[in-house]
């Protein structure tokens, strides 16, 4: 519904730059849309085995209650928006009649719309490589402040790097997790991750604010190993998982994959042992 309100909205602009013939803000226009359409990418659809009822029940209606409470907030600016765009495109529709008896258009007008044209056909050709190459090049700015992970042939070290707790050299943000530890390794795009982190409302609703605190009590004792890291960001995120332990480390294209390589390897030559049978 929100793309939808968005393509509603650049269409009104684009018919208000058209009118009055405003070569300069088309530019303009078309920066601002397509920041809003990174914004607005949808959502991935998971199947059915993705999600589990939270463990517990109690928390069930509040949850329910949460979320149809958020959809209709979001459906009603939505609407309200809509009649706003609605209401002042027809303000404008009586200026233009009325402008349209003073004058026909001209260059300018015509302008606008093939640059208007020009962008909507073409987008389809250079949308895709523009995107890859800003996040090649948000990651390669950002990757020496996010945290990364150094991948051993036992087990991963994490390091939370100076962006989440500054510039202090006299202390360590690391800790390491032996592969023994974790039941899941895998790699996932960032709208998935962002997805993922998403899901595991439903399952606590704790999890943000718990994943906050166990980020600042690490960075005040960096004797105790946090249990919940959520950390998705630019590019591939790799996800860490356990019975005890959630990480979710953005960035990881570098890494990631191969902290997926050591593990499968490891967990190869240690396989699970069967569980006894009464």
């Amino acid at each position: 519904m929100s793309i939808w309100l968005a393509w509603y909205a650049i269409g009104f602009f684009a018919l208000v730059l058209i009118a009055f013939g405003d070569v300069l803000f088309v530019p303009f226009l078309i920066v601002v849309s397509e920041l809003i359409f990174i914004t607005l990418r949808r959502q991935p659809k998971f199947s059915a085995s993705t999600y589990s009822p939270p463990a517990p029940a109690q928390w069930q209606p509040p949850i329910t209650a949460l979320r149809w409470a958020g959809i209709a907030g979001n459906a009603w600016a939505i609407g309200i928006g809509a009649l706003t765009l609605t209401v002042a495109s027809l303000i404008v529709l009586v200026i233009l009649i009325v402008m349209g008896f003073h004058h026909w258009l001209g260059v300018a007008n015509f302008i606008v719309f093939a640059l208007l044209v020009a962008w909507l056909s073409t987008r389809p050709l250079w949308i895709a490589p523009l995107r890859r190459a800003l996040k090649v090049e948000a990651a390669n700015r950002l990757g020496p402040y996010l945290a990364t992970v150094n991948v051993g042939t036992d087990g991963v070290e994490v390091d939370l790097r100076p962006l989440m707790f500054g510039r202090t050299p006299r202390r360590s943000y690391r800790f390491y997790v032996g592969f023994g530890e974790l039941d899941e390794v895998r790699t996932m795009d960032g709208l998935t991750a962002q997805g993922y982190a998403l899901s595991m409302e439903q399952y606590d609703p704790t999890f943000t604010a718990r994943a906050a605190w166990e980020i600042l009590h690490f960075g005040m004792d960096q004797k105790v190993r946090p249990s919940l890291i959520n950390l998705w960001g630019v590019g591939a995120n790799l996800l860490l998982r356990s019975s005890t332990l959630l990480y979710m480390v953005g960035n990881a294209d570098q890494f990631g994959p191969a902290a997926v390589a050591a593990w499968q390897t490891w967990r190869a030559t240690h396989p699970v042992p069967a569980t006894p049978t009464a």
